[in-house]
């Protein structure tokens, strides 16, 4: 028998712990009888059928051979044109084990700059850049794709009525002058207690 197991007679801790845990069974007899205290329910389990699992993994399967036939189809340049237009949780997931040693130490040692404007030439100068090892941006991509944006419509005021010109000139005039002969030298706060053009 082990020797941590063995009820030590002479311990009045372990008579303490024993007379401790059978006052707790019995009131906790007590409680369970009027319901106050009960077992927690047991956990509830997903119901799993296993052709919810054979799905599931089928469904995985085909997925990553979907992903490594498009890995070995792209080319270094299509690679590092991903890279550069990826964010930065997808790059640290991407597979650049196409890429030679020294065209992945490069890519990863670009800053975010260089990866916006690479991004943003296109793939034949990512593909010149991985091949010199060195960014080389096509500046007739980069405007191309901002001309490529939607232009920003700007909309026109409303024309202004007489009146509402003379109340924006009466407001405009009161800002800047504290008084007739003082310039306002906060233009955007008005002292209340100043006299104002009528």
């Amino acid at each position: 028998m082990n020797k941590d197991n063995k009820f030590q007679w002479w311990n009045p801790l372990r008579w303490f712990d024993m007379i401790v845990q059978a006052v707790g069974a019995i009131f906790r007899g007590i409680l369970e009888l009027f319901g106050i205290f009960s077992d927690p329910p047991p956990m509830q389990h997903e119901n799993i059928q296993v052709a919810d699992v054979e799905s599931a993994e089928k469904t995985a399967r085909e997925q990553q051979a979907a992903i490594d036939h498009f890995n070995r189809e792209m080319t270094p340049a299509q690679i590092v044109h991903v890279y550069c237009r990826a964010t930065e949780a997808d790059r640290k997931v991407m597979d650049l084990s196409k890429l030679s040693v020294e065209q992945q130490d490069w890519l990863l040692r670009l800053s975010d700059g260089d990866l916006v404007m690479l991004g943003a030439s296109g793939e034949a100068a990512c593909g010149r850049s991985v091949k010199a090892l060195k960014v080389m941006v096509s500046k007739r991509e980069m405007k191309a794709a901002e001309i490529e944006k939607a232009p920003e419509i700007l909309s026109t005021p409303e024309p202004m009525t007489e009146d509402e010109k003379w109340e924006f000139i009466r407001e405009r005039y009161n800002e800047l002058l504290y008084s007739l002969s003082v310039a306002n030298p906060n233009p955007k706060f008005t002292p209340s207690d100043r006299p104002t053009v009528h």
